[in-house]
């Protein structure tokens, strides 16, 4: 029995990577990339339906950092106008110093 969350944690991410790397080291890796169940039939088709995913995946990731990119640059426009127009100063001192 774990005496910790932490080690808990770490037992269990450690059960799921050798869950995968046997499954990897029992089938290799592209069955992982295959379509599940109800997504397989037709066979013709799974190649479609796995590339679509990958797609979708990469679409996502771009709109993910084009949202990041906007929330930077509003970020930005933010402290310039507090620090330009309204003359706030922000300033950070380790703490416990002076």
């Amino acid at each position: 029995m774990s005496t910790t969350w932490l080690e808990g944690m770490t037992e269990q991410l450690w059960g799921a990577l050798d869950a995968f790397r046997s499954e990897v080291q029992a089938h290799g890796l592209l069955p992982m990339l295959e379509p599940v169940a109800p997504f397989n039939r037709p066979a013709f088709a799974a190649p479609v339906v796995t590339l679509g995913g990958l797609l979708a995946l990469l679409l996502l990731s771009g709109v993910a950092i084009t949202a990041l990119g906007a929330l930077l640059t509003a970020l930005l426009a933010l402290y310039v106008l507090l620090a330009q127009v309204f003359g706030f100063s922000v300033e950070m001192h380790p703490f416990g110093g002076r």
